[in-house]
């Protein structure tokens, strides 16, 4: 499912029928003490696209991960399927630095300055 999401998401930007420019990156960096599994999804022309998951331990960033749509992520204790966090994104013209917060129980997501 994962990768016939990937290679319609290829298409879309083969065929031009994504404009340049419309999918921003987003990082998220782990600012917790556990590690955690984070997966992005979206909808972009009717259809759910997810992002890989990434496991990001404490003090690591994630990879810049670019699907375009409405976004959403959820982010899961490492050990655990459980979702700790269920959120949606905010839209954004620039590239986005999200940092994952606090503890197990009161996890959130704050925006920070990409490094540029």
């Amino acid at each position: 499912m994962i990768i016939s999401a990937a290679l319609s998401l290829f298409t879309l930007f083969v065929t031009g029928q994504i404009p340049p420019g419309m999918a921003h990156p987003i990082s998220f960096k782990n600012e917790t003490q556990i590690p955690v599994l984070l997966q992005v999804k979206s909808i972009f022309n009717g259809q759910l696209l997810r992002d890989r998951p990434y496991l990001i331990k404490p003090g690591e960033t994630s990879p810049p991960i670019q699907i375009p749509g409405i976004k959403s992520v959820s982010i899961s204790d490492a050990k655990s399927p459980r979702p700790l966090v269920q959120l949606p994104l905010p839209q954004s013209n620039e590239e986005l630095q999200i940092a994952i917060v606090g503890t197990e129980k009161s996890m959130k997501l704050e925006l920070r300055k990409p490094n540029n």
